[in-house]
């Protein structure tokens, strides 16, 4: 009862009798509350109130202890998840390239895949499938690290067991990719192709060319104009790359051909 230790608090030292005559109330249940309470100590025919100092906690246990639940997620579901999760975590660059390496190399080799069954040897011929594929070094490095953060994600979440542990670890300097230059040749063919096809990007490559300056330049417009006209400019100077059989080029080398 609060009403008790506020009186008890206040006398120090008191009586049975001061206590129920202050806080009016019956003897038994005064006596009650004295012999429980732990603020209350007799000393000889009397009590005394003793206040308790509360230690504060330091540190306390969690437990992190996680219940597998073994759920039959894809692959295809455990990346959209994961994009998901990250859109609000990361700038929108980081996004992109997250989710372009998601959609074009991750979900395209797995998509058959249950997440729990992937194994560390599947990752070993994912890799192998990408160098053979042509994709440059560095990229690599970039998707296996991403596909080693979405299973950690999904092990830490206790999707799925912790079976396939790996880490992605660089062994030897990666060379950087050296910039490529068309030759008049190339160059010449690659305006045909644009003039055929892709009228649109002719002035574009032509200013790229001729300025000597980056695509981010070159364009003009708000950001989300630049943006959705760099998606389509990617996608279609891709199928211009295909077709010129010039797969590791980038749009931008345009910049060190000669006019």
């Amino acid at each position: 009862m609060d009403k008790i230790l506020k009186v008890a608090k206040r006398l120090k030292t008191f009586t049975l009798d001061d206590i129920v005559m202050f806080c009016e109330i019956e003897t038994t249940t005064a006596v009650r509350f004295l012999q429980r309470s732990e603020n209350i100590k007799p000393v000889g025919n009397k009590f005394e109130y003793v206040e308790l100092v509360k230690t504060e906690e330091k540190f306390k246990i969690v437990d992190k202890n996680i219940e597998c639940k073994n759920f039959d997620i894809t692959v295809v579901q455990a990346c959209e998840m994961f994009l998901k999760t990250k859109q609000q975590m990361l700038t929108e660059q980081s996004y992109q390239a997250y989710k372009t390496f998601v959609y074009s190399k991750i979900i395209p080799y797995f998509k058959d895949f249950l997440l729990k069954d992937i194994t560390t040897q599947d990752v070993h011929n994912f890799k192998k499938y990408l160098q053979e594929n042509k994709v440059a070094e560095p990229r690599i490095k970039n998707i296996l690290a991403l596909l080693n953060q979405i299973i950690k994600h999904f092990q830490n979440e206790g999707y799925i067991e912790r079976t396939c542990i790996f880490e992605v670890k660089r062994i030897a300097n990666i060379p950087k990719r050296e910039k490529q230059v068309l030759t008049p040749e190339q160059l010449a063919l690659l305006f045909k192709i644009t003039k055929r096809k892709y009228p649109y990007l002719v002035p574009i490559v032509q200013k790229m060319n001729t300025l000597k300056q980056p695509l981010n330049t070159i364009l003009t417009g708000n950001e989300q104009q630049k943006k959705s006209l760099k998606r389509k400019i990617r996608k279609d100077f891709y199928k211009i790359k295909q077709e010129m059989g010039l797969e590791n080029y980038k749009l931008d080398d345009l910049r060190y051909c000669n006019k």
